[in-house]
């Protein structure tokens, strides 16, 4: 039966009309219309559905949102009072699709609306800088998470400011910002050293910006450097025992296990990369990478000691919080390991940092 059959049987029944029958018929009748006339029918339609809104049950409001959430021509005014619908699911359905609510709308209901409104808000498409300054001023952990997640919208400097600030203890909110291509130089120097050591492990592969490597790495230097000054170390130190290494001054295994000992991991990475003729960026990521299999290539090939390896695992035991179960792992690894067989690994292209 056609929507205006229906409509008309309604009419002439003499029974009292269901509203969530007469709701029905109305959608199927403002869907069925196009052109001109669908704008006309769009105000009498908004009109009629008002008059007894809050007199809906939750059923016929679900339905409204389902089949019009998205539609071009939905009354704002309609639309605004579903959004605001105490049911979460309801509010969904316009929070993140409806074409109709303005800038203003959404910042006024970012202002007043429940966690579960924001979150469902935070999900909209190609939201604005205003929307989602309210949004991470006022959210929970699970709004921040779902307006970093989401890629269309517009941060403003002062919100990558907050997420960083925020994402401290919270290694999904890290993840969600590492992915974003739009993270500005300066919340990005913050956020590296609050990075986890899984995420520090996958940033190659989930970087939104290829600025972000070159920050670990660069974050990873400075780090040892200011360790070192506070030691009283220098520079200076650090360059004549490695060359002490390579003049035969003194073994590998003695400068790595100093090294080693005293938490240096950025001057074993120049001591690798020196002897081994590695370029240094290599090394120094693998010094903190969770996966040891490069390194165990690496040192096994340049054949320094089951003793001095245990040392280098030692420091990234301590670093990287790995468990004794993850320590003996590696060390039986190397042991396993022979010279020959990781240059063997190496020169068939095999690359110590893959």
């Amino acid at each position: 039966m056609q929507a205006f059959e229906r409509l008309t049987a309604m009419a002439s029944s003499g029974d009292e009309i269901d509203r969530n029958a007469l709701i029905d018929v109305l959608t199927d009748l403002f869907l069925a219309v196009e052109g001109a006339k669908a704008e006309q029918l769009a105000q009498v339609f908004g009109n009629v559905v008002l008059g007894f809104f809050s007199r809906l049950e939750d059923s016929a409001r679900l339905e409204l949102a389902e089949r019009l959430g998205d539609h071009q021509l939905l009354p704002r005014e309609l639309a605004l009072r579903l959004a605001e619908d105490e049911i979460i699911e309801i509010a969904a359905r316009i929070l993140e699709a409806s074409p109709v609510l303005h800038t203003e709308d959404l910042v006024d209901l970012a202002e007043r609306k429940s966690q579960d409104h924001l979150k469902a808000l935070a999900a909209r498409l190609n939201l604005t800088a205003p929307v989602t300054d309210i949004l991470v001023r006022r959210g929970t952990n699970d709004v921040l998470r779902a307006v970093s997640d989401n890629r269309s919208a517009s941060l403003s400097s002062d919100s990558f400011d907050t997420l960083v600030a925020k994402s401290r203890k919270d290694e999904e909110l890290q993840e969600s910002l590492v992915r974003r291509h739009d993270l500005p130089p300066d919340p990005a120097r913050r956020l590296i050293p609050f990075l986890s050591r899984q995420i520090r492990e996958r940033l190659d592969s989930i970087a939104g910006h290829p600025r972000l490597i070159q920050l670990l790495t660069q974050c990873m230097a400075d780090e040892v450097k200011a360790q070192l000054r506070e030691l009283g170390a220098s520079q200076t130190q650090t360059e004549s025992a490695i060359n002490a290494v390579t003049s035969g001054e003194a073994t590998l295994d003695e400068v790595a296990i100093f090294f080693a000992k005293n938490d240096k991991p950025v001057d074993l990475a120049l001591l690798f990369s020196r002897v081994g003729n590695v370029a240094e960026t290599v090394t120094t990521r693998l010094m903190l990478k969770g996966d040891d299999a490069p390194l165990v290539l690496l040192c096994r090939a340049l054949e320094l000691s089951p003793a001095a390896f245990a040392q280098i695992v030692k420091m990234r035991s301590r670093r990287l919080r790995l468990t004794g179960q993850q320590a003996q792992h590696s060390l039986a690894r190397y042991e396993e390991m022979t010279p020959e067989k990781a240059r063997a690994i190496l020169s068939g292209g095999h690359k110590a940092a893959e």
